[in-house]
């Protein structure tokens, strides 16, 4: 046991090449970076590269690619993962780093309006987070706002998925929310079909490559220095936000942009 003495014995010797063997599989699943990261206990060094400032550069995208990608995104992971995934991969596919470091799967708890609940429609979620990436501070709620505005007076779904939709030629209904709970339920009243229905399925599909593709030209537009906003909430409750929206409303008690009649009874004061 004189050579244990000077050196390692057998069965340290035996832990320490397990340790690096487990280093080494680490590296070759994280990646270098994130092996270096892990040597340090998760802090970046100075000398690693920093992710770009807010906002990172956009490089326009052909909406109609994104329509089909978003469409079959959908059935890979739901609504919100579906519209993320038909944007970001096309920016990860155009531009690059640093899109190429997104973990799309981030982006799947929104199906349903988020894993169920029927708040916010998840292709709305995906799109406007895309939005938001690459429009900065000043510029990511005028087309954000653009976006769930038209979402409330569009017909879905859209026409232009039929060549490849499971279900071509479907029941057309313009929901007037943003909700996921209002814009499946008032499409399945008119069409007949039920939630779990593949019907229903598809029809959420193709809406979710629909709102991407309109995500997509409104900021092709704003790339293009021609973005103007188009949507205005209608008369019929308009009148509801004069009076309990904002700070220079009578009442100032409300907090949204919805169409209020729908769930409230209009009234007078």
């Amino acid at each position: 046991m004189e050579e244990e003495k000077k050196g390692l014995s057998r069965r340290e010797f035996l832990k320490v090449g397990a340790v690096a063997a487990g280093v080494i599989a680490a590296g070759e699943v994280l990646g270098t970076g994130s092996l270096n990261l892990l040597s340090r206990g998760g802090k970046a060094s100075a000398g690693e590269a920093a992710a770009p400032a807010w906002p990172w550069p956009y490089k326009k995208l052909d909406p109609e690619a994104v329509q089909k990608a978003g469409y079959n995104a959908y059935y890979e992971g739901g609504c919100m993962y579906g519209a993320a995934k038909a944007i970001i991969v096309a920016l990860q596919t155009q531009a690059g780093y640093p899109f190429t470091t997104i973990p799309i799967d981030i982006f799947r708890y929104g199906e349903g309006g988020m894993v169920g609940w029927g708040t916010v429609c998840g292709a709305l979620n995906g799109s406007a987070a895309a939005i938001t990436l690459v429009s900065g501070k000043a510029d990511y709620g005028k087309l954000v706002n653009e976006l769930m505005g038209w979402y409330t007076q569009e017909p879905f779904p859209s026409k232009k998925h039929d060549q490849y939709a499971k279900f071509p030629g479907q029941v057309q209904n313009a929901c007037g929310s943003p909700l996921c709970h209002v814009s499946v339920t008032e499409w399945c009243k008119k069409s007949g079909a039920k939630v779990t229905d593949p019907e229903r399925l598809d029809r959420c599909a193709k809406l979710t490559g629909d709102v991407a593709a309109r995500a997509v030209e409104l900021l092709n537009a704003q790339a293009d220095g021609k973005f103007a906003a188009g949507y205005k909430p209608s008369d019929l409750f308009g009148g509801c936000m004069g009076c309990h929206v904002g700070k220079t409303s009578a009442l100032n008690n409300v907090q949204g942009k919805m169409n209020c009649v729908q769930c409230h009874e209009p009234h007078k004061l």
